[in-house]
């Protein structure tokens, strides 16, 4: 069995999605763009809750994928 590359780890590629997420809060953040009454950031902040959820449900469902295929 062929070692398999650390960049192709789900962990690792899902943690990269993370930061890019993060990043585009991060940029919106000084911005003073409000939509019904909160900033555009907030509103960045709480729709990633949900980015952050799906992201976990896609972690354990490839993790589950790979135990499988390895045994």
């Amino acid at each position: 069995m062929r070692p398999k590359s650390k960049l192709s780890d789900p962990g690792i590629i899902l943690v990269g999605v993370l930061l890019f997420v993060a990043g585009i809060v991060l940029v919106w953040w000084p911005t003073d763009i409000y939509f019904m009454g909160i900033s555009l950031a907030g509103w960045l902040m709480f729709a990633s809750y949900f980015i952050w959820f799906l992201i976990a449900v896609i972690y354990v469902l490839w993790i589950e994928k790979i135990d499988k295929e390895e045994e």
